[in-house]
């Protein structure tokens, strides 16, 4: 699912703000109230805390690499989801 979602950031990013390079997307999830998940960054503590364990236990490889489309133009970059949740 992740490298779905991935794909499916780079693809739909405005023109404004394309780039292909690599990238680490952190998606924050309120499990009670999701339409308040953007609450979450206000958690610093929190954040650090996931980013860090994060950091701690994943490494990249080459299953990292995801192939994408933006404007007619094919791109590769090495990307990971974080996904926090609370």
């Amino acid at each position: 699912m992740s490298e779905e979602l991935a794909v499916w950031l780079y693809e739909n990013q405005g023109a404004q703000r394309f780039g292909a390079d690599n990238r680490l997307f952190v998606i924050l999830n309120d499990t009670q109230k999701p339409e308040d998940s953007w609450k979450i960054k206000r958690d610093i503590n929190f954040i650090k805390q996931k980013i860090d364990r994060f950091f701690e236990q994943e490494t990249i490889s080459e299953e990292d690499e995801i192939v994408f489309n933006f404007q007619r133009q094919s791109y590769t970059a090495i990307t990971k989801v974080l996904l926090i949740v609370k």
